[in-house]
């Protein structure tokens, strides 16, 4: 069996999502699309919320980190902190261990905040935003499939995105930069939607939402998030040749970035104002991420186009297949703008982040969505062709929902999933023991008296694992051995000292009886 390895835990919300996502897959194919579409979107929420019930730990790096800011950002959403409360001297400059936490842009902090303030302080509700907005790009795939080529390649691509592997392991949390790349290609999606359909209808709010969308998306990952315009910019300038010259055919982009800036722009002055030091040093560490490998974060020229790998599937064959999906997307393609905005999006994020000196796999995931609309754009047609050679009248009925399923199992790699998510190999697992080690510390951690502000020493099981303790328990926590000036600097400060017993604890910590020791 496929997913032996899962607990029972884990297997039945599996079980129930594939159910329904099936489901979705024959409403569809009797003619049912609404009914097909709506199924689908009940199914990605209940594969998301498999994937987000995996693990019961934070993931390293980033999700435990997120989590962190996220929780001190429910008491005061304008104040993003990593050490609440530091016992110790910090280095502003070091976003692992630093009190002013800007590393990134907040507005995935603030949706992650949201959940905890609503479903308590948990993994659940840390992921809890990445599942909906996971489904909801699923929505926008189809609608966009839908406006440009059919209704079947929408929902087709829409379906290959929902049980993609490498998305549904951001949502977990696997993968840098997890929720925040989640939430990027939501809105970068949404920008995208709202363009798709100003060109289907014209109608005046519509760049009002672009606008809005892409200044979201520039709340979670910076200048990337401008995508829409450089295609908006593109699609006037080669498909309005009449227009192009006359300023008021550029009304609705200007609109829009206006928009756009009004969403984007009063949180960089509040932190320049606020917290002048650390802006100024995360603004000229963005600057460096074109021109070098930060954090060591590096790769040729090719890198992304080997990552294809890793966002659609393993195999020699896969980029070839991408690239004819996408020829068959663009051929397909009603409008000459929906073709122009799909080439050059594809384009402009490749060419930028093949350029750029600091390459991470899921850097070009945020055109994803134009991908699986042409691979289900490849289906759609090689369906119709089979069908029309042997002209039988219920071979297409028939066929559709076997390709798609078997299209489905490929993508969604279960073997992947077991391998990083349960005991099945453990030298394989991503260190999956030390998390649960660290869990188990945590949970020891609980029988210290509340009433008491505590500094947990030595607290990493697993790698920065004294990031997830202050998460779980609001203790603050170190993963070194203290100094004697360190204990006494944090003695001088009214809290109380525990420290995890690894059996190599030094004589003046054991001797000291205000110290208490925990296993």
């Amino acid at each position: 069996m496929p997913f032996h390895h899962f607990t029972d835990n884990q297997v039945i919300p599996l079980a129930v999502s594939l159910t329904i996502l099936l489901g979705s897959v024959v409403v569809f194919n009797e003619n049912k699309p609404r009914a097909g579409v709506f199924l689908l979107f009940v199914g990605s929420l209940a594969l998301g919320f498999f994937m987000a019930n995996l693990d019961p730990f934070l993931i390293l790096w980033d999700e435990q980190y997120h989590a962190l800011v996220a929780k001190n950002m429910v008491t005061d959403p304008l104040m993003p902190l990593l050490y609440k409360t530091p016992a110790l001297d910090y280095d502003y400059q070091n976003w692992t261990a630093n009190h002013i936490w800007l590393h990134k842009q907040p507005l995935f902090l603030w949706q992650i905040a949201l959940s905890l303030k609503l479903f308590g302080f948990n993994t659940l509700a840390v992921r809890l935003p990445s599942i909906i907005m996971h489904a909801l790009t699923a929505l926008m795939i189809f609608r966009i499939g839908k406006l440009s080529v059919s209704t079947s390649t929408g929902y087709y691509g829409a379906l290959f995105f929902t049980v993609a592997w490498y998305p549904l392991e951001l949502i977990a949390g696997r993968y840098a930069t997890d929720h925040n790349d989640v939430a990027f290609l939501f809105y970068v999606t949404a920008s995208l939607w709202a363009l798709f359909e100003y060109y289907s209808s014209k109608r005046s709010f519509l760049p009002v939402l672009a606008g809005l969308f892409a200044g979201c998306a520039l709340l979670v990952k910076w200048l990337p998030g401008l995508l829409v315009y450089g295609v908006w910019f593109l699609a006037i300038v080669i498909n309005d040749r009449q227009n192009r010259l006359r300023i008021k055919a550029w009304y609705p982009v200007l609109l829009s970035l206006l928009v756009t800036l009004i969403v984007f722009i009063p949180w960089q002055i509040y932190i320049f104002l606020r917290f002048p030091l650390e802006a100024g040093y995360e603004y000229a560490l963005n600057s460096k991420h074109f021109f070098e490998p930060i954090e060591g974060h590096g790769g040729n020229v090719w890198f992304h186009l080997h990552a294809l790998n890793d966002l659609y599937g393993s195999g020699d064959a896969v980029p070839y297949i991408l690239l004819l999906g996408l020829v068959i997307l663009v051929r397909k393609t009603r409008l000459s703008a929906y073709r122009t905005i799909m080439i050059s999006a594809i384009l402009i994020v490749y060419l930028f982040y093949s350029m750029a000196a600091t390459k991470m796999t899921s850097f070009c995931l945020v055109v994803s969505p134009i991908v699986f609309l042409g691979l289900a754009a490849l289906t759609d047609t090689g369906v119709r062709y089979i069908c029309s050679k042997f002209r039988y009248r219920l071979l297409q009925p028939m066929l559709t929902p076997v390709i798609l399923v078997v299209a489905c199992f490929f993508l969604l790699n279960t073997n992947k999933i077991q391998n990083y998510h349960t005991d099945w190999k453990p030298h394989d697992n991503m260190g999956r023991k030390a998390d649960m080690e660290q869990l188990a510390f945590i949970n020891r951690l609980k029988n210290l008296p509340d009433s008491e502000p505590w500094v947990i020493f030595n607290a990493d099981i697993k790698v920065n694992g004294h990031i997830s303790v202050m998460f779980f328990t609001g203790h603050t926590a170190y993963n070194f051995i203290p100094t004697k000036d360190q204990i006494q600097q944090v003695k001088a400060e009214n809290l109380r000292i525990a420290v995890r017993d690894n059996g190599a604890l030094p004589g003046y910590i054991r001797a000291d009886k205000d110290i208490i020791t925990v296993e």
